[in-house]
């Protein structure tokens, strides 16, 4: 499972925080593993690989002015390789890196405009109805969901995600990726003195299948209806909650070998180095030495590295598909190994090349058979067990650690309060109206996608991590104050000196997904 995110970044900021993570995302992640699936597609193998796209993700790919700003981008990486290839004339293996930029770059902007016709959201969609992969929707903005105070927040995360997907897709959504994995049971509010449906009881409300959790998430669950007389829950399993639809839990081992900064396969010496930079051209040249200065990267010797960790990895499933067996034998066992999609390719240079060779492998391996997850519960579903899940997520310590650190823990009351606040505007509107006039309509509208925005779990992880702190400072706070200057234009909107129209204006051209947004669905409930 490849889980694709990229915040909304559109006309906010460029570089080093802003539109370029997009762009980059784009050029190293999405187009290789695109090229890679159409390839499959023409040889006919269907490796079922699962690929979760964040609808606020899909909003940017689908957007001309992103796709317009993608073309300046590939161009200005084009002419940087170029002067870099003049540049190292007299020193062959840099020279030698900088051709291989140059090809590579020019080669995905060709695919970009000749194969995927500038449009790489319906690139996903014709892959999919080719069988080849699954997509998974998710919430709008990735909004953290076990911190929503509020129905109607969780509530128009899930619905706003699933419409969108139905919008790109032309289908209903049967996957689900939970933001950060992380899942909420059902709770009692001290506040309003009533029981809290659980997070899955909204995803079954809207068809959705299955959803991932963190390892711990399975492993420390409680058995309600224990049909294979298990001991304890196991990742190697699927299992149903009490809403009816089905969880998953993150495999561990196949995790490490991706993810571990000490075993992982990133870390292996004949890689690229991401965080080394050269200070003319901003591209990298070196690979992933200890000493220092690093050694030039060898593009060819990575290549042969890949092949390596391919073989290792499909071995490492044999294996733990074996182990498995030994207990789980109403049903094959089942390795889900979800990832986050940008690690492949922006952080992992050779990552894409990684995933065919893997795939190549094991779609012929008699051993391990490739399926996504809707296809196991068709063939398993009846032997899973019923579990009560506790709350959990990915990330440190399992818990909200990284989500609700008291560093940052002040977004939440922002939050949850615009939540209300947005609830009695609506609330208000439908009792004295009945229905909106079309300004009316336009600031509820933005306020929703302000809202939207303002939830989602990139600020406070970008807080607690220190990556980009100011920016997510400011970010936050801009669509916080935007909200306010709507929130107060929407008690009067025939007052025009609350909000004119330029400014009405500007926010509907800055902060733009969904222009059909669904308002009912950020009412009370």
């Amino acid at each position: 499972m490849l889980h694709s995110h990229i915040p909304f970044c559109r006309r906010s900021g460029i570089w080093p925080a802003g539109e370029e993570w997009l762009f980059e995302a784009m050029n190293e992640t999405y187009l290789p593993l695109l090229s890679i699936f159409r390839q499959f597609q023409r040889e006919n193998l269907k490796p079922r690989v699962m690929v979760g796209i964040v609808p606020v993700l899909a909003e940017q790919l689908a957007d001309a002015y992103m796709n317009d700003r993608f073309c300046e981008y590939m161009e200005d990486k084009i002419r940087r390789a170029q002067r870099d290839c003049d540049r190292f004339s007299r020193d062959e293996a840099k020279q030698a890196v900088a051709r291989y930029y140059l090809a590579s770059f020019q080669r995905t902007f060709d695919d970009y405009k000749s194969l995927f016709f500038r449009n790489i959201i319906n690139s996903f969609k014709w892959l999919q109805e080719e069988g080849i992969i699954d997509v998974l929707t998710s919430a709008a903005t990735h909004g953290f969901l076990p911190l929503l105070e509020h129905d109607s927040a969780v509530y128009s995360q899930i619905h706003v995600g699933v419409k969108s997907y139905e919008k790109y897709f032309g289908c209903k959504p049967r996957g689900f990726w939970l933001p950060e994995c992380a899942y909420r049971p059902r709770e009692w509010s001290k506040r309003e003195n009533r029981e809290r449906r659980g997070i899955d009881e909204w995803l079954a409300d809207e068809g959705i299948r299955f959803f991932f959790v963190e390892n711990i998430g399975i492993e420390r669950a409680a058995l309600l209806d224990n049909k294979n007389h298990e001991l304890a829950p196991t990742t190697y399993r699927g299992y149903k909650l009490e809403s009816g639809v089905c969880v998953f839990g993150r495999n561990q081992a196949t995790g490490k070998q991706v993810w571990s900064p000490d075993g992982g396969y990133p870390g292996d010496p004949y890689y690229r180095e991401f965080h080394s930079k050269d200070s003319e051209s901003g591209l990298q040249y070196w690979r992933v030495t200890q000493q220092v200065p690093k050694e030039t990267y060898l593009p060819a010797k990575a290549m042969e590295r890949v092949q390596v960790h391919a073989d290792h990895f499909v071995q490492l499933l044999r294996e733990k598909a074996a182990e498995a067996s030994g207990t789980v034998r109403e049903c094959s066992p089942v390795i889900a190994s979800p990832y986050d999609c940008e690690l492949y390719g922006h952080w992992w240079h050779e990552g894409p090349a990684w995933i065919e060779a893997v795939y190549r492998r094991l779609l012929k391996d008699s051993q391990v058979q490739c399926l996504a997850l809707d296809e196991y519960i068709e063939k398993y579903g009846d032997t899973f067990s019923t579990i009560k899940m506790q709350p959990s997520t990915w990330g440190l310590n399992g818990d909200f650690t990284v989500w609700q650190n008291p560093e940052h823990s002040w977004l939440w009351p922002y939050i949850n309060g615009s939540t209300v606040d947005f609830e009695n505007v609506l609330r208000t509107s439908k009792e004295t109206t009945g229905s909106s006039n079309p300004r009316e309509s336009r600031i509820q509208s933005q306020m929703a996608r302000e809202l939207l925005l303002m939830e989602g779990s990139d600020w406070p992880f970008l807080l607690f991590t220190k990556q980009a702190k100011e920016y997510a400072n400011q970010r936050f706070h801009n669509h916080h104050q935007r909200f306010n200057k709507l929130l107060w234009a929407a008690k009067n909107p025939s007052d025009l000196k609350r909000i004119n129209a330029k400014d009405l204006k500007e926010m509907e051209d800055i902060d733009n997904p969904w222009p059909e947004i669904e308002i009912d669905a950020f009412r009370h409930r």
